[in-house]
């Protein structure tokens, strides 16, 4: 059953002001979780935890496909937001649909699947010892970009296949490109050396083609869909999205957790004398803070979403982070509880779409996170120097965050693990 006429809502998901009240805002929404919002040419905003889910699983009706001026007509404006920014390149398994997308992921997975990625935890641990060495005995650092930046990154290189001595190139761009807006000095040089990694990412897929390796990189230009081998410009759309994904997500999300642990000092507590709570923490901090706040979808055919009438052509944006804060969802959304279970949260989302590394991330932030608590536990944040993202709808993390701790001692090799 549909309603004849649509409830409209009216806000701007790219002013500070939504931003700032941003989790109270989608308290308001979700009263009316399927709406219509007529800025920026119009579309729908699903912000309750069972139609977000619907959308999420229904990949065939609400499409991440990024294709402007198709044969169909349909302006598929992919999953990056809306409108979509300047400067974004298209991302090359997320906003994919058929045998390509199919193709990719059976391609991908063999690399991201647990047991691969519990085969990596030895060179995870490693990296993160070897980073946290580096700063310990001073008892200060900046936890993001001196930790929680680099063992990611290191991390995506060696799984992609590209130089780990490399990491501080893609990431100084990524977490630009996501922590600023456009306007901002750093934003607008950050978009300006896209051309500059998407050639250098080309130059690497080429560097397989002539000489294969054992690694991912080599199998994707080894891929051959439907009788043919990858373009170029799918080849770099698909290393700029596991990049992409791998360079800032895990970083926000550990960010963010840090950050809640010190300012809620129980929970920290909690966590270091009961660790055999990380696994449930880990998804409980997934469903808390939902760093992919927002992604976008096109509908491919006239269907009824949550009693709202959707036509073909429109345009849905989606919150992840409204949905996982959907008291129909959850008891005390708006509580960190470390030993929540079940937790249904929609972090990694659902359906064919759903995050292709989310084994990795979850590996990660939980090696991260014990690697802090166990060698510098009293760590305390200067909350003046702190820096989070601003106004970025689609993603949330800190941009700096100064810590001061106890000195403690070097525990690893002084050689390089990567």
């Amino acid at each position: 059953m549909t309603t004849s006429e649509p409830p409209v809502v009216d806000f701007d998901h790219h002013s500070p002001e939504f931003h700032d009240h941003r989790r109270e805002r989608w308290a308001e929404l979700r009263r009316c979780p399927v709406a219509f919002n007529a800025r920026y040419g119009g579309f729908w905003v699903v912000s309750g935890h069972d139609e977000v889910a619907h959308v999420s699983r229904d990949g065939e009706t609400f499409s991440s496909r990024y294709e402007r001026e198709p044969a169909d007509g349909v302006d598929y404006i992919g999953i990056t937001g809306i409108p979509r920014l300047r400067g974004i390149p298209p991302a090359g398994i997320a906003e994919v649909e058929g045998s390509l997308h199919q193709a990719l992921r059976r391609t991908i997975n063999p690399y991201m699947l647990p047991l691969a990625v519990e085969r990596l935890r030895p060179f995870i641990e490693s990296v993160a010892t070897w980073f946290l060495d580096r700063h310990i005995e001073a008892g200060a650092m900046d936890m993001v970009n001196d930790f929680l930046s680099p063992v990611p990154a290191v991390l995506t290189m060696k799984t992609l296949g590209l130089p780990c001595g490399q990491w501080s190139y893609y990431a100084e761009l990524f977490h630009a490109t996501v922590a600023l807006r456009p306007g901002h000095p750093d934003y607008d040089r950050a978009v300006s050396n896209v051309p500059a990694m998407i050639s250098d990412l080309l130059a690497a897929a080429q560097s397989r083609r002539d000489r294969p390796e054992a690694d991912l990189l080599t199998d994707l230009v080894s891929l051959e869909v439907d009788g043919r081998r990858l373009r170029d410009d799918q080849i770099t759309a698909v290393l700029w999205n596991l990049v992409g994904g791998g360079l800032d997500t895990t970083t926000s999300l550990t960010s963010l957790a840090l950050h809640h642990l010190e300012r809620h000092p129980e929970l920290r507590v909690q966590l270091i004398e009961s660790p055999e709570l990380l696994p449930t923490a880990t998804e409980e901090f997934l469903r808390y803070y939902s760093v992919n706040e927002t992604l976008s979808r096109t509908v491919t055919r006239d269907v009824v979403l949550g009693g709202q009438q959707l036509h073909r052509g429109d345009h849905v944006m989606v919150s992840w982070l409204s949905a996982n804060l959907d008291e129909r969802a959850f008891d005390e959304p708006d509580r960190v509880i470390l030993d929540r279970a079940p937790n249904h949260h929609l972090a990694f989302g659902v359906g064919p779409h759903r995050c292709i590394g989310m084994h990795l991330a979850r590996t990660m932030f939980q090696v991260l996170v014990e690697q802090v608590l166990t060698r510098v536990p009293d760590y305390v944040v200067d909350q003046q120097e702190t820096r989070f993202y601003k106004g970025n709808p689609t993603l949330n993390g800190i941009v700096r965050m100064p810590v001061t701790f106890t000195p403690g001692a070097r525990i690893g090799p002084e050689e390089c693990p990567f």
